[in-house]
């Protein structure tokens, strides 16, 4: 199967099926708990039933323990990824990897009539297309700014900021060039 195919193909091929849902209003630590329990790295957070956020690890680690929070005391819809981006069943792989990519994330729940299905990962889909030998240079790059560290493309200048501060400075990337100007 070439490039072309695959990118072609409905996420609906990839999407893993094993996730969980939690009401906004439960606790970091009940979240965290349920993620260990069921080897997951993210969590779809809902309010009356309706998927509105996403948690993954890296926020717990982000958002709760980096900021001192307490989580205990700290409820999911306070800190998970909002909006929820989410596709359906039929869109193309291809779509689906430009959406993570102009959006900064690696997850896509994929909602069928509302319902959510599955989500896609990004390291699944590139691993698979990876794994088969298959070049990325059919997609579309999206136009805007590159981020110097990761080369990750962004709508403008303050997109880009912000993800700066939030991935490559909170992961330490730039505290070697910070630690040698003093």
């Amino acid at each position: 199967m070439n490039s072309k195919e695959v990118l072609d193909q409905p996420v609906s091929k990839y999407i893993i099926r094993d996730f969980i849902v939690v009401d906004a209003d439960k606790s970091v630590v009940e979240a965290a708990r349920l993620m260990r329990e069921k080897g997951l790295e993210c969590i779809i957070v809902v309010e009356n039933g309706k998927p509105v956020g996403m948690l993954t690890l890296r926020d717990i680690v982000y958002r709760v323990v980096a900021e001192k929070r307490e989580p205990l005391k700290t409820k999911l819809g306070e800190i998970s990824s909002r909006p929820l981006i989410t596709v359906d069943p039929k869109t193309k792989v291809s779509e689906a990897i430009k959406l993570m990519l102009e959006n900064d994330i690696r997850r896509l729940p994929v909602l069928d009539s509302g319902k959510i299905i599955g989500i896609l990962v990004l390291r699944a889909v590139v691993g698979n297309i990876l794994e088969k030998n298959i070049l990325l240079a059919d997609l579309e790059v999206p136009e805007g700014v590159s981020c110097p560290y990761c080369g990750s493309i962004f709508k403008n200048r303050e997109e880009l900021s912000k993800h700066i501060d939030r991935v490559h400075i909170g992961a330490g990337i730039l505290e070697g060039a910070a630690k040698r100007r003093h």
